[in-house]
């Protein structure tokens, strides 16, 4: 399967670069200083024809399809803007041609742009050069190459200014895997072109230990998976390492077979996050197929993986990976050491749980194209399967926890009332009479989604869970001393800390205490939901289910007696107010 769809991506891939070279047909400003595009295409013609398997690998990077949705981008605009001239853009196929050249043994002489002090030959390496250069001459003849800047040279292979390109290889049981780190070459990030990073060898060594215990973890317990990776990875992107449980990890539709990855916290989440982007790759393909959604950007859903409100597209992009993260945290919990497979039962509880919900939301949603539609009943009957499977009590109830926190989080920070039905609310409240409760989702006059920018913290009280299941004695001096919880955990409070340590009588105080200071507080409003003593009564029911309506009162009239707000809508509220994300989604406003 992996090698039809690296056949598809060759043709995608192909007409990207086509359609690149011809939209700077006649137009100066897109080569500037550098060679002229016809003269580079037929130079590559030349490479292709020495050495087709040298071209085809250069060409199949991730980064050569970052770095031409990128340009296409600016050639499609009327007048191109950005901090760099548009050549230096363009000029990364001179580059590409380049290292195709070099690594052909084709004699050449080309100009490639320079950006951030660096001049790249992807596959190749990168030569530095003083800050202020432009561009760069390499010159090839005699099987060696050289790059040249004013007074500046730099032979491949040196080693003084040239850094080579840094090549991972692991094997476990026969089943390797070769990946390239990327950290000088300007489309390492996916989002168009980024300053060099610097990679020293002791980062190098890091991720090449990481590297093979995460394939050690897959190829013994998960070996049809590891070998599915092995096929379709060949790029990653090193990032600093974030908060402990809060790795960053992405993938984009051009760039298949890359990742941009933060330094894991150890080989089981890099192994976790491998299955992750590489769903992400192979859906990315299949859509570059088969149209599978009927996208309208007016409707959004919730995504128990994201802090925003997610188009159709996005919803499935989420759910497919994160059904690969449910099916290895399924296999790896039977593997784990008595100290971890308590976390990996929190895991598979929770992205089970949480994955069905979406793939609910999507059968039902009505924006799905015939394929869409066996596309998500097959990953129904995948999920469906978990399900039945038995979870620890305690683990259990420590992800579902988990899950309604961030559907509580989620709806009180991006649902907003319409004008006439939060003033009715108000009103009611000021008056003593019952709260009319508008619908959850779609029916007359319901909620509305609002996409607010930037993180903001939703997972505080998550990451203090995985502390606890995963990594126990740091729980414990973090409980000895939760005056550092915020520096260490951010987002998390001492009254997070008190409710995941069990004690849910000192948080609903804490959290009382932060709504008395900010009576808008959403962290405030649903801890105190999570830590009430009756989960079942009117207060929980309220904080947990339907939020926003606690919010909008609380917004317009202050909050005096958080409780007593809460349990006058909590009364109010009937199963169908309080029901999980359904298939109507919210309109955007």
């Amino acid at each position: 399967m992996i090698a039809e769809l690296w056949r598809s991506e060759r043709s995608w891939r192909l007409t990207a670069l086509l359609t690149v070279v011809n939209a700077c047909a006649g137009r100066e400003e897109a080569t500037g200083p550098l060679a002229p595009i016809d003269e580079t295409w037929s130079l590559l013609v030349e490479a292709f024809r020495a050495h087709p398997d040298v071209t085809e690998d250069v060409l199949s990077r991730p980064q050569v399809g970052i770095w031409a949705a990128h340009t296409l981008a600016r050639l499609e605009e009327s007048s191109p803007t950005g901090p760099e001239p548009l050549w230096a853009d363009v000029g990364y196929l001179h580059s590409l041609v380049a290292a195709i050249a070099v690594r052909a043994g084709v004699p050449f002489e080309l100009d490639v742009p320079v950006r951030g002090g660096t001049a790249v030959l992807p596959t190749v390496g990168a030569a530095t050069f003083p800050p202020g250069t432009t561009r760069a001459r390499v010159r090839a003849a005699d099987g060696r190459a050289t790059l040249m800047a004013g007074d500046v040279t730099v032979p491949v292979g040196a080693r003084d200014g040239w850094h080579p390109s840094i090549t991972v290889t692991v094997d476990r049981h026969d089943v390797p895997l070769r990946v390239e780190l990327l950290d000088r070459d300007t489309y390492r990030a996916l989002r168009g072109p980024s300053q060099p990073r610097t990679i020293d060898r002791a980062e190098v060594s890091h991720w090449r230990r990481l590297l093979g215990d995460a394939w050690d973890v897959l190829v013994r317990e998960q070996p049809d998976r590891a070998r599915s990776i092995a096929q379709s990875f060949r790029m990653l992107a090193p990032e600093p390492a974030e908060e402990r449980f809060r790795q960053h990890s992405a993938s984009g539709a051009e760039a298949f077979g890359g990742m941009l990855v933060s330094v894991p916290d150890d080989a089981v989440q890099l192994a976790a996050t491998l299955v992750h982007e590489t769903q992400h790759h192979k859906l990315h393909a299949l859509t570059h197929l088969l149209t599978l959604t009927l996208d309208d950007p007016s409707v959004r859903y919730y995504a128990p993986w994201r802090d925003d409100p997610r188009p159709v597209a996005g919803l499935l992009q989420g759910a497919y990976a994160f059904a690969g993260i449910a099916g290895f945290w399924r296999i790896h919990r039977r593997h784990a050491s008595p100290t971890d497979a308590p976390l990996a039962h929190v895991e598979f509880a929770l992205w089970r749980r949480q994955t069905h919900l979406v793939l609910r939301t999507l059968a039902g949603c009505g924006r799905l194209t015939e394929h869409g539609e066996r596309f998500v009943a097959t990953l129904v009957s995948e999920v469906e399967g978990y399900l039945g499977e038995s979870v620890p009590v305690a683990e259990r109830a420590a992800a579902d926890a988990i899950a309604d926190d961030h559907w509580a989080m989620w709806r009180s920070h991006n649902l907003r009332l319409s004008e006439p039905v939060a003033a009715g609310l108000s009103a009611a409240w000021r008056r003593g009479r019952e709260p009319v409760i508008p619908p959850a989702e779609g029916g007359s006059d319901p909620p509305r989604a609002i996409v607010e920018p930037g993180r903001i913290w939703f997972d505080g009280r998550a990451v203090l869970t995985r502390y606890r299941h995963g990594a126990a004695a740091e729980f414990a001096a973090l409980r000895a001393d939760p005056a550092r919880v915020g520096r260490q955990v951010a987002g998390a409070t001492g009254a997070d800390l008190d409710l995941v340590g069990g004690d849910p009588e000192a948080a609903a105080l804490g959290y009382l205490d932060e709504l008395a200071r900010d009576p808008t507080s959403v962290h405030g409003w649903v801890g105190l939901g999570l830590a009430h003593s009756d989960p079942g009564g009117p207060v929980a029911r309220a904080l947990l289910g339907r939020p926003e309506l606690v919010l909008t009162v609380a917004r317009r009239e202050g909050a005096a007696d958080p409780l007593a707000l809460a349990a006058w809508i909590g009364r109010a509220l009937t199963d169908d107010d309080v029901r999980e994300a359904g298939p109507a989604g919210w309109s955007v406003t």
